[in-house]
């Protein structure tokens, strides 16, 4: 009785063994898998980072333009009769030192605060500026957006 009794137990064995692995044809399948789903995670992941790196930009030119503003207001109630030209800051630092900025935010595409500006002496869609003062702010990167635009457009 011992002899079955351990043959039992040795067929049990063999059973197992052969059910609980996995065979090379199904650790294959799920290796392709895994390739398929993380190849196609990595470009989802690149558009995010661009996603939010635009609207990151679109903040800061929204803040940047919305100092100015204030700039030009709070300037042309306190010293009425100037050339318009004169309302606008000098220059970003300007903007800082008046405290209507409390620092000038980075650009999220060259990662620098290296902001390009437009003066309101300059013509219309000027490639450069008079440095007269500072009228409107766009990034300084080269790089095109989603639309196709240039940020510099924005």
């Amino acid at each position: 009785m011992q002899v079955g009794a351990n043959m039992q137990i040795t067929d049990k064995s063999q059973r197992f063994n052969k059910l609980s692995g996995m065979t090379l044809l199904e650790l294959i399948v799920c290796t392709v898998i895994i390739g398929i789903l993380s190849s196609t995670a990595v470009p989802i992941a690149k558009n995010v980072v661009i996603q939010q790196k635009e609207e990151l930009l679109r903040e800061n030119l929204r803040e940047m333009r919305r100092a100015i503003d204030r700039f030009y207001e709070k300037k042309s109630n306190s010293e009425p009769g100037l050339d318009d030209a004169s309302y606008y800051p000098t220059s970003l630092d300007e903007l800082v030192e008046k405290r209507m900025l409390r620092k000038i935010p980075i650009d999220p595409f060259t990662e620098k605060p290296d902001w390009q500006t437009r003066s309101s002496t300059d013509p219309l869609n000027a490639e450069t500026t008079n440095l007269l003062n500072v009228f409107d702010i766009y990034s300084a990167s080269d790089k095109i957006d989603r639309r196709g635009q240039p940020y510099k457009s924005w």
